[in-house]
């Protein structure tokens, strides 16, 4: 009986820790979604409800605790990414792709600007961003296989670094501090990816 009311301890404090590390990650993650694209380990520990020695029991550094929200988001945008099928028409897929991947890029924006302040000094942010460019690059291609199978060699290279490079946050970036809105800023990439795909 001392046993197992010993082994019900252990895991009451490991769920409160996992709860812990929880609200840490949210709070960093609702910060930097409000605009905060640095909030410091005070200002994270005050959203998150805990003290600031909790946030570094549980992350030794910042780099940790943004790599661990950098991981969630990417997750985020796999979940969040409709399934296109390949095989719908061209103006469709265009359209649909389109529609999706801008609203995610819209709200992915304030954790890019984030992410380009950590990653100078940190690995792991900087392989979490290059592998959600390789799964963006990956999701087009297949979406516009067809298209691109109308291509060879560095032709075919070429234009799916365009599409990719048009679907890109930095490419929503520009768009968007140069003065257009969500829908001109859509509207500007779906006209270049039709540009782009549609036959001759």
């Amino acid at each position: 009986m001392g046993q197992a009311l010993d082994d019900m301890k252990v895991d009451g404090r490991r769920a409160r820790g996992v709860r812990t590390r929880e609200a840490i990650v949210a709070a960093l993650m609702g910060l930097v979604a409000e605009g905060d694209v640095a909030p410091t380990a005070q200002r994270i520990a005050d959203r998150a409800g805990v003290s600031v020695r909790s946030v570094y029991q549980h992350f030794t550094d910042v780099e940790g605790l943004y790599a661990d929200a950098s991981a969630r988001t990417f997750d985020w945008v796999r979940t969040a990414s409709k399934q296109i099928d390949p095989a719908w028409p061209l103006p469709r897929r265009i359209h649909e792709y389109t529609l999706v991947r801008c609203e995610t890029l819209e709200m992915l924006s304030p954790f890019s600007r984030a992410a380009r302040l950590v990653e100078t000094t940190s690995d792991a942010m900087r392989e979490t961003r290059l592998a959600m460019q390789r799964w963006g690059r990956d999701r087009v291609a297949e979406i516009f296989a067809t298209e691109l199978g109308h291509h060879e060699g560095p032709d075919r290279s070429a234009l799916l670094d365009t599409l990719d490079t048009l679907s890109s946050a930095e490419a929503w970036e520009h768009l968007r501090s140069t003065g257009h809105g969500v829908r001109s800023a859509r509207r500007i990439v779906r006209t270049a990816l039709t540009a782009l795909l549609a036959p001759v």
